[in-house]
């Protein structure tokens, strides 16, 4: 018995080789089950929908900003009208719900067309016959997610059953919808299948499903990824997907340019609505007063007053875009609130500064859509934006007081001009400040022209910052399924299958099945093991002239059997008995009788089983005169004797009539006096009793016995008996216990049929002729030794 706390070598080494052998034993098993595993996942495969992948590349492009020094330069290198990408904000930009959102709606993509190729549904997209636009769907759920039979004729199609004329609106289960046939596309398809999906799970899967990858962290270059079960969708996904976001960007980098152009058309109206009145005023004055034109010294003073003007409207003007960038610096950081305009400023550096505030909201703007915004990429945009604010801030000031300061100076010339006016006739004087406001308004109309012309311009030579590489292509063999991974799959179920269920059998497995389970589970000796018996029909297999693996075995029994006799000359008395009926005690005492017999000794048997007797009938004797005869007093010994057929010294006793005390006559007088008489007239005496499991019947006559076999059968004893096996042998409540193994199915057990699988079919002649008392000499002290608790031989 093992003493290391590991049950029954669960995980030790003749474990793993039992569960190998056994493994190697049932290959038919795993033949079949890779078999039908592996068919069946080919016929799996020819339902699943081919995936394609289609790939685009494209640049996110940064502007050489590093030489010049001209007013345009400085502009391009603080980014007037857009700043460096962040490439991977822009990736984040490209995955973005917007732009599938708007891709999604613009190709359709929540109608699904599809055709049944033998047993799998193939997806069409540009080879789709027609083409189905949903003006108003219905609200059935039903409606979703389900393919709905459409054939294809010339001038119509039917839309499960429902006839649908090209270009008119028309009812179907799906929603109101207009069906136009699509002349590129082949003749071949002329029954498909049209589903209508959730337009907002389609903008999710298209989403989520589109791949932006960077060939490394330096690289502005990215690869567009999108698998679909249409090659062509996804290839039109990928290009309308680079066509918006192309849009978007031009849209970002002119929006300074836009509302800069917005408020000098605004201010423009308003300038030439002043400017055509003051135009009007001086008309009629002239003709009022009489007088048609100014004189020199006027005209002097006006050309004088107007150059002062014009320079105190654009202080004037710069002053207010100033007040304009000081509010916008005030409100939230947010894209939606109107940007201000630039026009007018002289400095290039607060210009460009705006700029690129503008351009980081717009960026913020456009990542808060599709990442979190307590997220990493959002907390560095607003870091630059408070960076940039700051920075605005300081040049706001830096500007006002040189503006303040440049005012102060020109109305003060303006004073002085003015007392000098003073001077002139009133008229004339009148006509002066007439045509004064006049000058103001057109130098003003003027210069907002110029300013337009600028913006104007400033729109036509915008370039987006993305360039296409590569347009997109699909992959002409599908992605999906990868068959090499699913017939992988299918080898390891098919595989490990058998495995699990042998292992389960062998787990869940109460009855005794490996010699090594009685080992770990107890201390008292094996002294001999049987094999199976294939006659059932001739239970007493041992004779003088059989050679059967069987008959060896028993055989072996027997020379084991008498090291347990010591001095040779004692008289044995040998119990045999077990846990359960079934396990073998009468046929292994048949056939230890008749071996012992055999060798000259002359042997009774005694049937002491006296509920359920069997050795009578493998004897097939039956006689009604027996041990419950004698026991009761109605018959003699030598009246319950009887001979073995065939065998000289081989007797049997019958059991008689069963009585219904058995107990009570076992133990009484007369069956000591019955084992006395015996020993009398034989060496051995083999006494059958019942189990010890169910009755007391062998705990009472084992105070008669010398050795006791206790019986343990193969694949039929429970392992909850061993337990009680090993108390019996440790009590010593039966004198020299030893366990005989029986019932051996070779073909069950790997220890067994390794044992006995060559000595059956090669060497096992060899051996009975030769070895046999060598080795049955050895295997006989080992037994005794461990039974008796010292070596015979040597006496220690």
């Amino acid at each position: 018995m093992t003493t290391s706390g590991q049950p029954e070598g669960q995980f030790g080494q003749e474990y793993i080789k039992f569960l190998a052998t056994k493994y190697l034993r049932n290959w038919y098993w795993f033949v079949l089950t890779l078999l039908v595993s592996m068919v069946g996942m080919f016929a799996y495969l020819t339902t699943l929908k081919y995936t394609y992948s289609a790939q685009a590349s494209i640049l996110i492009k940064e502007d050489d900003r590093m030489g010049g020094s001209s007013k345009q330069d400085l502009m391009e290198e603080l980014d007037m009208f857009g700043s460096k990408k962040q490439v991977e904000n822009e990736m984040e930009v490209i995955k973005s719900y917007k732009l599938a959102e708007k891709v999604v709606d613009d190709l359709g993509l929540d109608i699904i067309y599809s055709y049944k190729d033998r047993w799998r549904i193939r997806d069409i997209y540009r080879d789709a016959p027609i083409i189905v636009k949903v003006l108003k769907p219905v609200l059935e759920e039903s409606a979703y997610n389900n393919p709905f039979n459409v054939s294809i004729s010339a001038s119509s199609a039917t839309f499960e059953g429902i006839n649908c004329p090209y270009g008119k609106p028309t009812q179907t289960p799906i929603g109101l919808v207009i069906i136009t046939k699509r002349p590129s596309a082949p003749p071949k398809h002329k029954e498909i299948q049209v589903s209508m999906l959730h337009r907002e799970g389609v903008i999710k899967s298209f989403a989520k499903g589109l791949r932006v990858t960077q060939p490394n962290k330096m690289a502005s270059v990215l690869f567009l990824t999108m698998e679909d079960n249409a090659p062509d969708r996804a290839v039109a996904y990928l290009d309308r997907l680079i066509y918006f976001y192309e849009l978007l960007s031009l849209q970002d980098k002119n929006r300074v340019a836009a509302n800069t152009l917005r408020f000098v058309e605004d201010r423009l109206g308003i300038i030439s609505r002043e400017l055509t009145s003051v135009e009007g005023d001086i008309q009629r004055y002239k003709t009022n007063s009489g007088i048609v034109d100014l004189s020199s010294e006027s005209t002097l003073f006006l050309d004088k007053v107007k150059e002062n003007d014009a320079q105190l409207s654009q202080v004037n003007i710069q002053l207010g875009t100033l007040r304009e960038i000081e509010t916008y610096l005030a409100s939230k950081v947010d894209a939606r609130v109107v940007t201000p305009a630039t026009v007018g400023l002289d400095s290039p550096t607060l210009t460009a500064l705006v700029g690129n505030l503008l351009e980081l909201e717009s960026q913020r703007e456009k990542l808060i859509r599709t990442v979190p915004e307590k997220s990493v990429p959002i907390e560095t945009i607003d870091d630059q934006i408070r960076t940039t604010k700051r920075n605005i801030a300081d040049n706001v000031l830096t500007l006002r007081r040189i503006l303040v300061s440049t005012q102060g100076s020109l109305q003060t010339t303006n004073k002085r001009i003015e007392s000098t006016i003073r001077t002139i006739p009133q008229k004339e004087r009148q006509l002066l400040d007439i045509s004064r406001q006049a000058s103001i308004k057109g130098n003003l109309y003027n210069y907002l022209l110029q300013k337009r012309e600028e913006t104007a311009m400033s729109f036509a030579s915008t370039v987006s910052d993305l360039r296409v590489i590569d347009d997109a292509q699909a992959e002409p063999s599908p992605v999906k399924p990868v068959k090499r991974d699913y017939y992988l799959v299918a080898f390891l179920i098919g595989l490990l299958l058998p495995v699990l269920v042998l292992w389960l059998l062998d787990y869940f497995n109460n009855k005794i099945s490996r010699k090594s389970q009685i080992e770990d589970a107890t201390d008292a000796p094996i002294i001999g093991e049987v094999i199976q018996s294939t006659d059932a029909a001739s239970p007493l297999e041992v004779t003088a002239k059989s050679r059967s693996l069987l008959s060896e075995q028993i055989r072996a029994l027997r020379t084991n059997i008498q090291f347990f006799n010591p001095d040779g000359g004692a008289k044995q008395t040998i119990l045999v008995t077990s846990s359960i009926s079934g396990e073998g005690k009468s046929f292994i005492s048949l056939n230890l009788g008749a071996s012992l017999a055999i060798a000259d000794k002359k042997v009774v048997m005694l049937e002491l089983d006296m509920r359920k007797p069997k050795l009578h009938r493998y004897i097939k004797e039956a006689s009604p005169v027996g041990l419950s005869s004698y026991l009761s007093g109605q018959a003699t010994l030598d009246e319950i004797i009887k001979p073995v057929p065939g065998y000289d010294n081989l007797f049997f006793i019958p059991c008689g009539i069963l009585p219904p005390n058995p107990s009570e006559l076992i133990s009484g007088d007369k069956m000591r006096y019955l084992f006395e008489n015996l020993h009398e007239h034989f060496d051995v005496v083999i006494a059958d009793t019942p189990p010890v499991g169910l009755v007391t019947d062998a705990n009472i006559l084992a105070k008669y016995a010398t050795m006791t076999l206790y019986i343990v059968r193969h694949m039929y004893t429970g392992k909850g008996f061993l337990k009680n096996v090993d108390t019996l042998y440790k009590e010593k409540r039966f004198p020299n216990m030893c366990l005989v193994i029986n019932g051996i199915d070779v073909k069950k057990d790997f220890e067994y049929n390794y044992g006995y699988g060559y000595d059956a079919g090669y060497g096992y002649m060899y051996r009975s002729t030769y070895g046999e008392d060598d080795n049955a000499l050895t295997k006989a002290k080992r037994v005794a030794k461990k039974g008796l608790g010292f070596d015979f031989w040597t006496r220690k």
